[in-house]
């Protein structure tokens, strides 16, 4: 259930909005984790590097989609049903 059910996805507005603030926080993670990749491990290759940031991306998006679906019902109508 949604905890602020005032500013739903209901309007192309609000929906540019939500995601627009989903994808600024898992680029900013991806960012974050590249540089400190590079900071810390100056001799990894670049294809491990790939690898790690993507898997990080990854499981960062997932987190923050479940955040703002918990927070603001984001993403409940891209449910479909069984039949």
């Amino acid at each position: 259930m949604a905890w602020f059910k005032d500013f739903r996805a209901t309007t192309l507005k609000r929906a540019f909005v939500l995601n627009s603030i989903a994808a600024a926080m898992v680029a900013s993670i991806a960012v974050l984790v590249k540089d400190r990749i590079d900071a810390n491990y100056p001799k990894l290759r670049y294809q491990d590097k790939f690898y790690a940031v993507f898997i990080v991306s990854f499981i960062s998006s997932i987190i923050v989609y479940i955040i703002l679906y918990r927070l603001f019902g984001f993403g409940g109508s891209m449910l479909v049903g069984k039949s």
